[in-house]
């Protein structure tokens, strides 16, 4: 049996404590305070609160019996709990976890107010290298798990296992991101941390042996379901919804510590892991959960909206963020109604007023993320949209900063090493709609500029190759996406089927363009072929499979796409994967002259299905 832990009295004011200072302990102001004029706070009194606290003039003998037990059942009275301040640092878990103490309803005076500690000041670099070093007495005075203030040895670590929640371990390089085959083994590293948070947070068997009720120490103003949706964010939609094309994963290291001083952010993450999980059929009551928390994070949406109109414009970074989280929800849940696009259209405005803010005011790795996020979801949701309907090009800021990463190899967990052709695809949307315009008679007829145009986009194409820096799975999805791209060009002129069709039956077509077209579905399926389709970087295929589907009869092809997208759908779980499927089986099943991506938005109409394929 595991013996007790030796427990040291903390005595003293919270404000010497707070300064690292010896305290002489003088009510109701101490030598210290007096000096250096400072208000002197002081922990509310034992018949005020709780009986373990001990005595100051007892606390070598005060701490011999905590160590044997004796302390923490000092009273007999259901109503008698432990302080805060009668638990140390080596402490167990169920007592270090337990900040919402019944202090708090019996007493509005609490060390959190007397220091005013929120969460902001907390959580608001995402380095944990950068948190306050306090001492053991500050974090245990304040209800914070000293884990939260400095990195802990391995024996605490061991014992203590939500330390890894925003720990450096998580943000490490090494630990941020699951192995590529271990995205849905509850033995990944990620997934034992999701297991441990629920056995500690949840489980109140454990709570109840030392009298304290289980409570949420990390979230105090969430219920339980919160801290199993956050679990399943760290364990499976962070990895989900990234690639895993870098070692650093930004929806852990970059989100979640935003998410602790901010509540909009929050709540979103919140709402994306539940969609997530519903989606991914984790649980039988998942949609009505996944509903509530969506609800609840586009309320809290509008309301963070409301106030940026009426002129709190410090709200600029919470919108820009809360409004993609909100599209790669959209993404999770499979969302039909293309909702997706109205997310994406305010993203890009409050992006641009972002980036035009002094560099110090938004980290660059954090900018540098949100371009790519935007740009990301904004190619892949272009070829959703009719091209007889007129798209604003991308704005001239977030395309100058997108270029400017792309020169210096930026790689990251949702453009990969493929940045440069999301950058292109825009282009090529823009100039289908040109030449489209031009038809007569069902023929494209193009001007010499579109020609121009043509032939320069097509040599982009040709000349990118995957970034020799990006691992080998990124690097096969870069050359996926350079065949995808290439299709979605060459068939704005057309696609082979469309051009059989239209040719006479005695003399059909077999010129360069039909054979240039299936030499590039051929050799995107060789290179799938040669990475499976239960590895993350699948994430963000969606929309190179759409182009490829859109430009094949061949059934064996077509079988070879549907079965990929059905495991990427079993292991990743999103469910604009599965909505994928389902566009492309209506395509299948139409004409073969009506088979195009440029006639993909087409079939959504029909089929009132309007997805992102982000």
């Amino acid at each position: 049996m595991r013996p007790m832990p030796i427990i040291r009295s903390r005595t003293g004011c919270f404000t010497c404590r707070r300064r690292k200072k010896k305290c002489n302990e003088e009510k109701p102001i101490c030598i210290g305070c007096k000096r250096n004029k400072l208000e002197c706070h002081w922990p509310t009194e034992p018949n005020q609160v709780l009986h373990a606290r001990p005595k100051p003039s007892t606390s070598s003998s005060a701490a011999a019996k905590v160590a044997s037990g004796q302390t923490v059942a000092a009273s007999s009275s259901s109503s008698s709990q432990p302080t805060l301040a009668s638990v140390g640092p080596n402490a167990p878990p169920q007592l270090m976890l337990n900040i919402n103490s019944p202090a708090r309803s019996r007493s509005d005076s609490s060390p959190d107010a007397a220091l005013n500690v929120s969460p902001r000041t907390i959580f608001t670099n995402p380095r944990p290298r950068a948190l306050s070093n306090s001492s053991s007495h500050d974090a245990i005075d304040v209800g914070i798990p000293l884990h939260l203030h400095e990195a802990p040895d391995a024996g605490h670590l061991a014992s203590s296992p939500i330390i890894e929640l925003i720990s450096p371990s998580l943000l490490d390089d090494k630990h941020a991101v699951m192995d590529e085959d271990d995205l849905a083994s509850p033995s990944s590293s990620s997934g034992n941390l999701a297991m441990t948070l629920r056995s500690q947070l949840l489980q109140g068997a454990d709570a109840g042996m030392w009298g304290i009720a289980p409570t949420i120490s990390m979230l105090p103003s969430q219920g339980n379901e919160s801290l199993e949706l956050l679990s399943h964010y760290l364990s499976r939609t962070a990895n989900s919804m990234g690639n895993g094309s870098t070692d650093v994963n930004p929806f852990v290291s970059q989100l979640v510590p935003i998410a602790f001083s901010n509540p909009l952010v929050l709540q979103l993450i919140l709402a994306q892991s539940a969609s997530h999980r519903q989606a991914s059929g984790g649980e039988i009551q998942g949609n009505e959960v996944a509903q509530k928390y969506y609800t609840d994070s586009l309320r809290m949406f509008r309301n963070v909206v409301d106030e940026y109109m009426s002129g709190k414009e410090e709200n600029t970074l919470d919108l820009t963020i809360g409004s993609l989280i909100l599209s790669l929800t959209e993404v999770a849940r499979g969302d039909k109604r293309g909702t997706i696009f109205d997310h994406l259209k305010a993203s890009e405005s409050m992006l641009t007023l972002l980036i035009n803010r002094p560099q110090s005011e938004v980290p660059s790795d954090l900018a540098d993320f949100l371009v790519e996020y935007y740009l990301h979801m904004t190619a892949a949701s272009m070829i959703s949209t009719d091209p007889r309907h007129k798209v604003p090009s991308l704005s001239p800021e977030v395309e100058a900063m997108a270029r400017s990463l792309v020169e210096k190899g930026y790689i990251g967990q949702l453009a990969g090493c493929w940045l440069e052709l999301l950058l292109i695809i825009p282009q090529i949307f823009h100039l289908g709609q040109r030449m489209m315009a031009s038809e007569h008679n069902g023929k494209t007829i193009p001007n010499p500029d579109d020609i121009m145009t043509f032939g320069f986009l097509q040599s982009q194409i040709m000349a990118y190759f995957p970034d020799p820096a990006a691992n080998p799975y990124s690097r096969l999805a870069g050359l996926v996406f350079k065949q995808a791209t290439l299709l979605y060009l060459w068939s704005i002129l057309g696609t082979p089927t469309k051009q059989d069709a239209a040719a006479d039956a005695a003399e059909p077509k077999t010129g360069s363009h039909k054979s240039f077209i299936t030499m590039a579905v051929a050799e995107a399926i060789s290179i799938l072929s040669q990475f499976p389709a239960t590895l993350r970087i699948n994430t963000s295929l969606c929309w190179p499979l759409a182009v490829i589907g859109c430009c094949t009869t061949d059934p064996d092809v077509q079988s070879i796409l549907r079965e990929r997208l059905r495991t990427m759908l079993t292991t990743i779980g999103l469910g604009n994967m599965r909505e994928t499927l389902t566009l492309l089986e209506h395509v299948w099943a139409q004409p073969a002259e009506d088979m195009s991506p440029w006639l993909l938005a087409r079939s959504m109409q029909e089929h009132r299905i309007w997805i992102s394929f982000a």
